[in-house]
């Protein structure tokens, strides 16, 4: 009880030894406050309220910095054994010092931080930033979010520096912390890619992803890749992230405080606090780098047996790898060949680990039936002009008659019904496939097969829930805060068009979008494209244009756009004809320049650009009558005559 009376005294020295960290934290977070304040007008094209929320990037950055070099110095006495054996001499328990270091640490970072926040919250609404009754809630939940992200950080830190005994070590161990899981989460993924060629996604790694890498979970409870640090910082995205941070805070903190209050004052031989940690570390480390050495291995067997693979992996890897840690954990190269009985030990673990994993790809592998599968969505990577393959798969959903044609389709790339092995030709294509099963599981898979696999996929391609999940121009229905651009990759215009007039067109171009076929695609060249670009910050939306579409085409030649002007139409002043070779190698393909020439006889370039169109408007990479290894480069005089151009093209016909 008496020492809880001169508990205060106690923050009051505690403090005293932290002063730096007290100047160190007002200096930068002020800082933030006086450079923001010198801007004198918000940026063109800059996001209002950017700099108001959780995720703030600069501020973002300052709770990782100070949660790191604050856990390491919360308790700098441990270090030094006279300082130790004063301070643990004073009459106080350890839980008392404990709580006063983590409480001066807390109010350090968390005071200058809501006083910098709040004033930086007053310094955008004078400058006209955001305002009050948007922005208040996310000015509070961004200071939340990041002191949270201090703490957690602070924990981590704390907790490496606590279980090792030099600075060398220490550091490791916190990198350890901070960034294996995150590894070990890859590797994974990269070992269940090389078991299983169908292997594209799994549902468990991405919520494992989310949510168990430090750095990724604060990411996420701040919102700093989604860019929503202002009004868009919505709490339902982001509270199970926050909800789970706090958890593992209190978790860690928990764990600082029972190792504080046992942790021996006297140095140990070895190079961490308790021989737990060496084996915890040795472990870790020993499975992340077998993941590593097997994938690796798997790939320079090109394609060979992965049960050998495997056993190949543990007799030469293991040991080699067990010898390495012996030699870091002891900071002794002596010490490689010891250890028999942790060699031992190391082999069972990994070896259940790798057979886990084989175990895993292998029932990932199984083809969901169609009676088990509530929707899919496919997405062919070689598609260019539709959205992202993983935006695809987020917005497709075919569902009934759609969902059979699908399955008849992946039924003749695989060759028979449960079977994904690829299937081997001079040219193969890539589709992802999404399942969403009816026990509410999410099944993600990965199939390569020949071009003539394309010949079936018109009956998955003309339904209108594959188009409209693929193409965002399908899936638009208002162009209030759009202007419309035309390119046919060598000239470009905006199109002078009203909001009623912009609604017509996107109606025309939906119309002839719908009507397209496959077909098209793989045979046809596009004439233009157009690019609904947002004023609004809300994100481009690009077309392409087939000739095929009448509708299209008729309402741009009644703005005098001429859609059938090729590169044959222009004033040629010179062409650049460079020819590559294509070799083969064991890991990837090397492609290099085998000649050059220049043209500039007008008779000839006319007739070369008969058959040549710009490489811009080559986004569908399906076309087997392009020819990949001439690329031209077209100087040209545009439609007025008066500026020299120049546009890298391809042509038609296999060369």
């Amino acid at each position: 009880m008496d020492g809880w009376k001169r508990f205060p005294g106690l923050l009051r020295e505690d403090l005293k030894s932290k002063l730096g960290f007290v100047a160190a934290s007002w200096y930068v977070l002020g800082m933030f406050c006086l450079l923001f304040s010198m801007k004198k007008a918000v940026p063109a094209g800059e996001i209002r309220s950017f700099y108001v929320g959780a995720g703030n990037t600069s501020f973002f950055l300052s709770a990782i910095l100070f949660g790191v070099i604050m856990g390491a110095g919360a308790f700098r006495f441990l270090y030094v054994q006279s300082k130790a054996d004063l301070y643990f001499g004073i009459p106080f328990t350890r839980s008392q010092l404990f709580t006063a270091g983590i409480l001066n640490n807390f109010f350090i970072f968390s005071v200058p931080l809501v006083l910098c926040r709040f004033l930086f919250f007053k310094i955008s609404l004078s400058m006209g930033y955001c305002e009050y009754e948007d922005n208040i809630f996310c000015v509070w939940m961004g200071c939340l979010v990041l002191i949270v992200g201090f703490l957690f950080v602070m924990n981590l830190s704390m907790l490496a520096f606590f279980l090792a005994q030099n600075t060398g070590y220490r550091i490791g161990l916190l990198a350890l912390l901070m960034l294996g899981p995150d590894a070990g989460i890859r590797l994974s993924e990269k070992m269940l890619e090389a078991l299983s060629p169908s292997f594209y996604r799994s549902e468990f790694l991405d919520l494992l992803k989310r949510y168990v890498p430090p750095l990724s979970l604060l990411e996420n409870a701040a919102g700093v890749k989604e860019y929503v640090d202002g009004v868009n910082w919505k709490a339902g995205d982001h509270l199970s992230y926050l909800l789970v941070m706090i958890g593992g805070t209190g978790i860690l903190l928990c764990i600082n405080l029972v190792i504080f209050n046992i942790r021996p004052v006297e140095r140990k031989s070895g190079m961490f606090t308790f021989r737990f940690v060496e084996h915890l570390v040795r472990y870790s480390c020993g499975i992340l780098a077998a993941l590593w050495f097997t994938g690796g291995l798997k790939v320079f067997s090109a394609g060979g047996n992965p049960v050998v693979v495997m056993v190949i992996s543990l007799v030469m890897g293991v040991p080699v790898i067990h010898g390495l840690l012996n030699m870091v954990i002891a900071f002794d190269a002596k010490k490689f060949f010891t250890g028999k009985w942790n060699l031992l030990a190391e082999f069972l673990v990994m070896a259940v680990v790798l057979g886990g994993f084989l175990f895993w790809g292998k029932m990932g592998s199984q083809i969901p039936k169609e009676r088990e599968t509530v929707s899919m969505a496919i997405a062919l990577t070689d598609l260019g002009s539709g959205d992202d393959s993983s935006q695809v798969l987020e917005n497709m959903c075919l569902t009934g008659e759609e969902l059979s044609r699908a399955y008849d389709w992946l039924g003749l790339i695989t060759g028979y019904e449960g079977n994904s092995a690829p299937l081997v030709e001079e040219r193969t294509y890539e589709a992802l496939v999404k399942y969403e099963l009816q026990n509410g599981r999410t099944k993600y898979f990965k199939y390569r097969f020949p071009g003539s696999g394309l010949e079936g996929f018109g009956e998955v391609f003309d339904q209108e829930g594959f188009k409209r999940g693929t193409y965002e121009a399908f899936r638009m229905d208002s162009l209030k805060y759009y202007e419309v651009r035309w390119t046919n990759g060598l000239e470009s215009y905006t199109l002078d068009l009203d909001e009623e007039e912009r609604r017509d067109f996107l109606k025309a171009y939906q119309q002839d979008l719908e009507e397209l076929t496959f077909e098209e695609v793989c045979r046809q060249i596009p004439v233009g494209r157009l690019t609904f670009a947002s004023t609004k910050n809300q994100g481009d939306v690009s077309g392409l244009l087939y000739p095929g579409y009448d509708k299209t085409l008729t309402y741009l030649s009644q703005l005098n756009i001429n859609t059938d002007k090729k590169v044959s139409d222009y004033e040629l002043t010179q062409i650049v004809v460079e020819k590559y070779m294509s070799t083969e190698g064991f890991l990837y393909d090397v492609r290099y320049l085998e000649s050059q020439k220049t043209i500039t006889d007008q008779i000839k370039m006319t007739e070369m650009s008969l058959n040549l169109f710009p490489e811009e408007l080559w986004i569908d990479r399906l076309q087997d009558h392009v020819g990949r290894d001439m690329e031209y480069f077209v100087t040209y005089r545009d439609s007025a005559g008066k500026t020299v151009k120049k546009v890298k093209c391809l042509a038609l016909g296999k060369e």
